[in-house]
């Protein structure tokens, strides 16, 4: 599910090569790892290498909260 989001971001980023995306923070809530895999196979599938650091936060109801927070410090 999260492929097809991360397109969209990059499509709608004026068509933006994965490549220069710079890292990735995604919020998931109770998946093993904190959904690093899952979110790790999203990115791939959308493109974006595997040069590309991504960070899994698992907070529970605040996973989202908290990878936006991450991001904007």
């Amino acid at each position: 599910m999260l492929a097809p989001v991360l397109k969209d971001v990059l499509r709608k980023a004026n068509n933006l090569d994965g490549k220069h995306v710079e890292e990735i923070c995604i919020g998931n809530v109770l998946q093993p790892g904190a959904g690093s895999t899952t979110s790790r196979m999203g990115q791939f599938l959308a493109g974006i290498p595997h040069t590309t650091p991504l960070i899994g936060i698992n907070r529970l109801c605040s996973s989202g909260l908290q990878a936006v927070a991450t991001v904007a410090n």
